[in-house]
């Protein structure tokens, strides 16, 4: 084929990754380091949207719009790969971060404090010997360029390339233009031994850095380079009302880029009802601004006006603006609604048919022990369910915070979330269809271990600890975020075990099942464990045929809480412990309880096994706050 008439295609993406990795690693200001380069993900508006689908789910668009404030967004999912029948390409741009890299060419090493350094030469992009972004070229040829592995950031997530001029001088504004090279003694793992150091010799520790009293960074300006290279937060960057200083951040260390998302569980829609005549309507409600509008919408359109007949224009108004994701007031915690459906009746909400949104029935085991006909009211398998996650915003060096409930919480006094476009229209968010298991706890029983005094009392070191150093570390108070009670440490705690032994047998692998926990005392007590790919792995049917076999993985977790493989210290710990600072830790380590941290709600904290089976530490009958001891026992109380 001439060349003149060949078809012209889109150049293949640098990288690839699938739509659930971009919520959680590589959205929206992330760092990724490429065969060739160094990238920030770019912002929304960057994005090619042309090949996101859209996602239809009221209740988190709610959630969504409450989050980020935006008056009118919309889910979609991150663009699909190339498809040059579609006329889709890359879709996902990144811009190259950092500016300054390290010269891969050996050059003689230099003294930093007496001490003989490995020495490579500190560039940036914009000097005359550097060739596109990849090569540095001088008297003895081109030599292959590494962007240099340590940058600036803060808590708020602002980025930026260190001044290194102004950092190794020791003066902000520095005009010294001689050439700085960056030296590496022993491995190039220890701060101390790393140096910047000009020609003439003038040395400085990277370790200075890291010292706060320094204030060796500056303070942050409030930069934003994945919505543009010069773009920066129109806000002065404050924390706590005080100017804040800029930390040094290694790009690549996990403590770079914390996703914060959003997550609902559908809910199935009333046949024929409301919600549902609305979502099937809604392209022909489009016109409708406010409620004044629908008594004309519903005159002049025959199909409208028959769909919504007898209904009061008050109850058709609030069902589009839940279905547009309007607020409508104050926003319900997502998990109360879902529980309310989990330990209500399946009559009329459980339905097989094919465009289902969930499908369960309820697991009788035959011959169950006592144990369990005291502890466990009711198991859902649910066959068919639908999970939908959107990314909301992100930080740097700490996590944002959730409430028990499922809603962000406002910690602006430590980090608040960084935005994800300058002009935001839409969410990322994608969908996991798959299956569950649903572990209705008795509420009766709960509350009566609750109430013993040797949980009163191990429930009392938690609050202390969790009063004391959690909440103050993250600038919350106990309005914002209660403390979340025995009975939730105890399902957290347990939902860990289970998930571990389940996933020894039931095909899926330990970060392929999340947790939902459910500790309202009004409506329930639960646990939910649900498979979170959103490729073919979601329905293997494995967690549903495991959930009728669920009285021996109740067992085998509870066995499986009474010994840990760093017993005694791990029996022992004391979540006030002075130096050993894990406030919402008991009975918890990476030898017990700790499990992937995209598997658990809470990254992993607020967990005890000591709540859940007696361990080697408990000597004494009266002292042991197991909840397999109390359901075991003659007596409930």
């Amino acid at each position: 084929m001439p060349p003149s008439t060949r078809r012209k295609t889109a150049p293949p993406p640098l990288g690839e990754a699938r739509q659930s990795q971009v919520l959680q690693l590589y959205g929206p200001g992330a760092m990724v380091d490429l065969p060739d380069y160094a990238v920030l993900i770019g912002g929304l508006d960057f994005w090619n949207d042309r090949g996101c689908d859209p996602i239809h789910e009221p209740r988190l668009l709610r959630l969504a719009r409450q989050a980020t404030g935006a008056a009118r967004v919309d889910l979609r999912t991150p663009p699909k790969e190339v498809d040059p029948l579609r006329n889709i390409s890359g879709s996902i741009k990144a811009l190259r971060f950092p500016e300054w890299s390290v010269v891969q060419k050996k050059i003689p090493d230099r003294q930093a404090f007496g001490i003989v350094c490995r020495t490579r030469l500190l560039v940036h992009y914009n000097d005359s010997c550097i060739k596109d972004w990849k090569k540095f070229k001088d008297d003895e040829g081109e030599h292959p360029l590494v962007p240099v592995r340590f940058v600036m950031a803060c808590p708020h997530g602002h980025l930026s390339d260190i001044r290194w001029r102004d950092f190794c001088f020791n003066q902000f504004g520095c005009k010294n233009d001689e050439r700085l090279y960056l030296l590496e003694a022993g491995t190039g793992n220890d701060f101390t031994q790393i140096f910047v150091q000009s020609e003439s010799g003038v040395t400085r520790k990277l370790a200075d850095a890291l010292i706060p009293e320094t204030k060796a960074l500056g303070t942050c300006q409030g930069h934003t380079p994945w919505l543009g290279r010069y773009s920066r937060d129109p806000e002065r960057c404050l924390t706590d009302g005080e100017p804040t200083q800029s930390r040094l951040l290694v790009r690549s260390a996990t403590n770079a880029y914390f996703s914060e998302t959003i997550s609902v569980i559908s809910l199935p829609e009333e046949a024929g009802g409301l919600a549902k005549r609305v979502t099937e309507l809604k392209d022909e409600l489009a016109g409708i601004e406010a409620e004044a509008d629908i008594a004309m919408a519903l005159k002049f359109n025959p199909r409208l006006k028959s769909a919504f007949a007898g209904v009061e224009p008050a109850a058709l108004w609030q069902a589009i603006e839940a279905q547009r994701g309007g607020s409508g007031g104050d926003v319900p915690q997502p998990k109360d609604e879902e529980l309310r459906l989990l330990v209500g009746p399946m009559d009329g909400v459980s339905s097989s048919a094919e465009d289902s949104l969930f499908e369960a029935s309820v697991w009788s085991p035959a011959g169950a022990p006592a144990w369990f006909r005291k502890a466990i009211r009711r198991v859902l398998l649910i066959r068919r369910l639908r999970e939908v996650q959107a990314l909301v915003g992100f930080t740097r060096f700490t996590a944002r915070t959730s409430s028990l409930g499922g809603l962000p919480i406002d910690t602006t006094k430590t980090n608040h979330r960084a935005p994800l476009a300058n002009d935001l229209r839409w969410l990322p968010a994608c969908e996991n269809k798959g299956e569950g298991i649903f572990i209705e706890f008795d509420p009766a029983t709960i509350k009566a271990w609750a109430a013993s005094d040797a949980v009163a009392s191990r429930a009392a070191q938690f609050s202390k600890a969790f009063e004391n150093d959690w909440l103050k570390s993250r600038g919350l108070d106990s309005e914002q975020f209660p403390f979340p009670g025995a009975p939730y440490i105890l399902l957290h705690s347990f939902s860990h075990l289970l998930i571990t032994e389940m996933a020894l047998e039931c095909g899926y692998g330990v970060s392929s099942i999340r947790e939902r926990i459910y500790a309202n005392p009004d409506i329930g007590y639960g646990i939910l464990l649900l498979t979170s790919t959103s490729g073919s792995e979601g329905s293997l049917g494995g967690l549903v045929d495991a959930g009728k076999r669920i009285v021996t993985y109740l067992e085998r977790a509870f066995e499986r809480g009474q010994l840990c493989s760093n017993d005694p210290f791990c029996s022992e710990h004391d979540p006030n412990h002075p130096f050993d600072i894990r406030p919402t830790h008991g009975a918890a380590c990476h030898g017990c309880e700790l499990i992937a941290e995209t598997s658990c709600e809470q990254r992993n904290e607020f967990l005890d096994r000591a709540l859940v089976s007696r361990t080697v530490s408990v000597h004494d009958e009266k002292d042991d706050p197991s909840f397999w001891s109390f359901i075991n026992s003659g007596s409930s109380g």
